[in-house]
């Protein structure tokens, strides 16, 4: 009995991600951070559990994910429960691309992050992070720059064999797809998806009213995208090294504090650790050109409002690629798409659409006090001078 317990605990340690399997000085600072957290409780239980289903084919997801492989191996992880709840099981038995579908509409899914600059070390404490960049504008340009960054990379990689991602046999024909996340400062998660379709597509639609208080959309043609002394090209997918890029599915919000949001709901959290999520979210209102604010605790929605990993993720396709993506290939998720007449459309589901989040922890034993009064001031449901 003794032998059995042992092998037990084990196999168990070995599929636990937060098991230290490599030297604490190698550890990524976010690792260290997360892996004992009391606040963090909710997100450790739902990774653990989420791994336990996952096929680890290269065998060294645990130690680049406590390593320098962190914030892609937490993108990755999250990606799979979404193809997960979306019934879809991935063919895991190459190494890359990292998912390869075999559903009615088959797609190869290349997962990838924007990253912080060289030598630019991550801030962890909360406390020295302040809600918003002090110059957005400047912000948006560095997050487009790193995200044709990290698209490129892709792009240009070739395996042992000189082979693209959409060249190796069990790929060929497929849809090739690559998913980004970001994570390159502690801002990332603040940039909307527009940003990704102007690089894209190569334009901007400049939204104003007419006469009648009715949307009017002004198309602008965008040649490059700049930031500091860098430029780079814009309209990816009309570009030639992207003929084999079939579409490009972005997130700004699977992150560690997704895990902790939705462990948070299904129960896995400490009852004196409380989570407020902040944000702007897409209006349904007619002739609206605005983003409206959201805040609410977790764990005070109805269940069928409550998250899942589907949310935050947006599809953009390829027009101009060798193989066709049909935006079933990866469902429940908004998708853009060119129009007829050249118009990039928004396809978005019904229900809660968020475009960026923060989210805050509060613990204590008041710690649901103090967030639901952060989530109304954060509203201006307060006067200010209850505040």
């Amino acid at each position: 009995m003794a032998d059995q317990a042992l092998q037990e605990h084990n196999e168990l340690m070995e599929r636990d991600i937060f098991a230290p399997k490599i030297p604490e000085e190698k550890m990524h600072s976010s690792f260290q951070q997360i892996r004992s957290d009391k606040e963090h409780t909710a997100a450790r239980r739902l990774m653990n559990e989420v791994f336990g289903y996952f096929h680890d084919t290269d065998k060294n997801f645990i130690r680049e994910f406590q390593s320098n492989g962190f914030s892609p191996r937490v993108f990755e992880l999250a990606l799979f429960a979404y193809l997960h709840e979306q019934g879809i099981t991935p063919d895991r038995d190459h190494p890359a691309p990292d998912f390869v579908t075999h559903e009615e509409n088959p797609v190869a899914i290349e997962v990838t992050t924007t990253n912080p600059p060289q030598g630019i070390k991550e801030e962890n404490d909360p406390a020295c992070i302040p809600i918003l960049p002090e110059d957005m504008p400047e912000a948006n340009r560095a997050f487009v720059f790193q995200l044709g960054k990290a698209l490129r990379r892709k792009l240009e990689h070739r395996d042992a064999s000189d082979r693209a991602y959409w060249e190796k046999p069990h790929v060929q024909g497929t849809p090739f797809v690559i998913a980004v996340g970001a994570f390159h400062d502690q801002h990332a998660q603040l940039h909307k998806m527009h940003l990704v379709a102007e690089y894209l597509y190569g334009h901007r639609d400049i939204l104003g009213h007419d006469e009648s208080g009715n949307i009017t959309v002004t198309r602008e043609t965008i040649k490059t995208h700049l930031w500091r002394d860098k430029e780079i090209p814009s309209g990816l997918f009309k570009r030639p090294e992207a003929a084999n890029l079939s579409g490009v599915l972005f997130s700004n919000a699977h992150t560690v504090a997704m895990f902790n949001r939705i462990g948070t709901e299904f129960g896995y959290g400490p009852h004196d650790v409380a989570l407020c999520r902040l944000g702007s979210a897409y209006d349904p209102a007619p002739n609206a050109s605005e983003a409206q604010k959201f805040g609410y605790v977790v764990g005070d929605r109805a269940p069928e409002e409550r998250e899942n990993f589907s949310e935050g993720l947006v599809l953009f396709i390829n027009p101009w690629a060798a193989t066709k993506l049909s935006p079933q290939a990866l469902p429940g998720i908004p998708y853009f798409e060119m129009g007829d007449e050249g118009q990039v459309i928004s396809m978005l589901p019904a229900g809660f659409l968020p475009f960026d989040s923060k989210t805050i922890a509060f613990e204590g034993e008041h710690a649901h006090d103090l967030a639901r009064y952060f989530q109304l001031a954060y509203l201006g449901l307060i006067p200010d001078s209850e505040h």
